[in-house]
């Protein structure tokens, strides 16, 4: 059993846009680990350590681990690290994982091969007495004895789980920060809608309308929220086209439409706004024709 090492470039994503030039010469390494051989019924794992090539570790690398029958996300640490062990107990055969990993416009993936064979306590029941052997001593080496690798493999196995449960504390401090960074970032935005609050189209209007003489001033208003109201609709009708997949130009032409406002609507408008603030009378509004002129006598 040894460790399988994979050292790789990320790789440029091509997209819509150019990258900015500064990453050209900022290219990042990662590497990943893991054991060549596991043992049926142990948890197999992989590990590894994202960084520049000045050996700055790299942080919020976005990681996926792709094992036999489960997928796990992680990312790396403030210090470029990750840890990720299988859920699901190894079985009997050959298996593979895969390893992806993401930053900004940059994406590398690699693949472990690895062996699971027959579990430690099957291989016992052949031991009549394992605590009667001696270790064997080769080129000064001591070769372990059966049950002393169990013991061995036991102690291998806590130190796994305790680092799992230092790095899965680290991941959920990490989270905690995301969490008030995100509720701090809300709390920003709207502060800031606050402070415009004062320089909406609405809120604008609402003061210039006040210098104009009060007997128009109903009117006037009444204008903006007819214009308003059908903007609002325009505007519901484009994003709810986007939503359901439309391009944006199909959007913008189905805004264009729900925005249409009809001569004889305006005119109807003005006529009805006009009798309500007292401007005139439906005799008098009734004498203009469908051009909102007044016919002439002959």
């Amino acid at each position: 059993m040894f460790k399988i090492t994979y050292m790789l470039l990320f790789s440029f994503m091509l997209g819509l846009f150019l990258a900015n030039s500064a990453w050209a010469t900022d290219d990042f390494v990662f590497t990943i680990n893991s054991l060549s051989e596991f043992e049926a019924g142990q948890y197999p794992f992989v590990s590894g350590n994202a960084f520049t090539l000045d050996k700055t570790p790299v942080s919020d690398v976005q990681i996926q681990v792709n094992f036999p029958s489960e997928k796990i996300k992680t990312s790396t640490n403030s210090t470029g690290q990750f840890y990720v062990t299988s859920m699901i107990p190894a079985e009997i055969g050959e298996y593979t994982i895969t390893v992806y990993a993401k930053k900004d416009n940059r994406f590398t993936d690699a693949q472990i091969i690895y062996q699971v064979s027959e579990s430690l306590p099957t291989k016992q029941l052949k031991i009549t007495n394992p605590i009667e052997q001696i270790p064997k001593v080769t080129d000064g080496n001591v070769e372990l004895d059966p049950f002393s690798k169990m013991i061995k493999q036991l102690e291998e196995q806590k130190e796994i789980e305790v680092k799992k449960k230092e790095i899965a504390k680290e991941q959920q401090q990490i989270n905690e920060q995301r969490i008030q960074a995100e509720a701090e970032l809300q709390k920003d935005l709207k502060d800031s809608e606050k402070r415009m609050e004062y320089y909406s189209p609405r809120n604008v209007f609402y003061r210039f309308i006040q210098e104009v003489d009060s007997s128009f001033r109903g009117i006037f208003w009444q204008q903006f929220l007819f214009t308003e109201k059908i903007t609002k609709e325009a505007h519901d009708a484009k994003e709810n086209a986007l939503d359901e997949g439309k391009s944006s130009l199909d959007a913008m032409k189905i805004f264009q439409e729900k925005a249409k406002v009809t001569q004889n609507e305006i005119m109807g408008l003005n006529k009805n706004l006009n009798i309500q603030y007292g401007n005139a009378t439906s005799y008098t509004q009734d004498q203009f024709n469908e051009k909102g002129k007044i016919p002439r006598e002959e």
